[in-house]
């Protein structure tokens, strides 16, 4: 139960930070039990459509399993959203990652955490306020 406390407190904490940002956000309950894919949230501006999975976990790398990255791109093609996966780190914040950044390693999509540090995308140019990425 602590692992799904820490994954909701995630979701509603991405939550907040896109509706600062113009966007609306609503959270499918449920999302990783329902018979039909879902992303954990939607977020809708009139310019964009973004369908967010979100992971906290503390390790050295993220696994996602195949059945549900694919279902999830099914569900972004279908919808004509896109797709990006938002790890939490504990005391770091979030990396954002488009799913293209992961290797399908056996039955599921992997990135370690040094990979997605240098793949990761600012959120500002995810929510399309930025271009490019200035220099840091």
């Amino acid at each position: 139960m602590a692992h799904y406390s820490k994954g909701a407190n995630a979701e509603r904490e991405l939550i907040s930070i896109l509706w600062q940002n113009n966007f609306s956000v609503v959270r499918t309950a449920g999302s990783g039990t329902s018979p039909l894919p879902a992303p954990d949230l939607v977020a809708l501006s009139k310019e964009k459509k973004l369908a967010f999975e979100c992971k906290a976990w503390n390790a050295g790398y993220l696994n996602i399993p195949l059945k549900q990255m694919e279902e999830q791109l099914f569900w972004c093609e279908r919808a004509g959203a896109e797709l990006i996966v938002a790890w939490k780190i504990p005391r770091q914040g979030f990396l954002f990652l488009r799913p293209e950044a992961f290797t399908k390693v056996g039955k599921s999509y992997a990135i370690s955490r040094k990979k997605a540090l240098t793949s990761a995308i600012n959120l500002g140019i995810i929510l399309g306020q930025q271009s490019k990425l200035g220099m840091q």
